[in-house]
């Protein structure tokens, strides 16, 4: 299979949405944006079925990411994550990734509100790995 991010075959995974064909490798899902769940049923979506965030924020001008303190994108977008409890928290994908890595399912939070069931199950559906260490 052919994929749907960089073009070269051998693509493994293919997009769980009914009647969609495209097809990806995991390398390339990251770059895609494609969104790998890693909870049961371990769904795989293409950039165009991949999950949106079903909270109605947007970060202030200037607002930066609240772990590299770098500034994020003015809207929600595949890179850009916002905690679904307090709304005032915005991360980039790849800082609240390494996040997730490090803390592990048991000390996993927002780092502003501090919720853990909702965060966590927020970032699970948008692709975020959380182990479970």
């Amino acid at each position: 299979q052919r994929c749907c991010v960089c073009g070269e075959t051998g693509a493994s995974i293919m997009c769980c949405e009914e009647d969609c064909d495209r097809w990806f490798h995991l390398p390339c899902a990251k770059d895609g944006p494609c969104v790998n769940e890693y909870i049961t049923p371990y769904s795989s979506y293409c950039p165009v079925h991949c999950p949106e965030q079903d909270v109605r924020a947007v970060p202030a001008p200037g607002t930066e990411c609240l772990i590299c303190m770098e500034p994020v994108d003015n809207r929600k977008t595949y890179r850009t994550l916002v905690c679904p409890k307090c709304r005032r928290a915005w991360f980039h994908r790849d800082c609240i990734q390494g996040q997730a890595m490090s803390a592990g399912a048991l000390y996993f939070q927002c780092p502003l509100c501090r919720d853990s069931d909702d965060f966590a199950v927020q970032m699970f559906v948008m692709g975020i790995r959380i182990p479970f260490r």
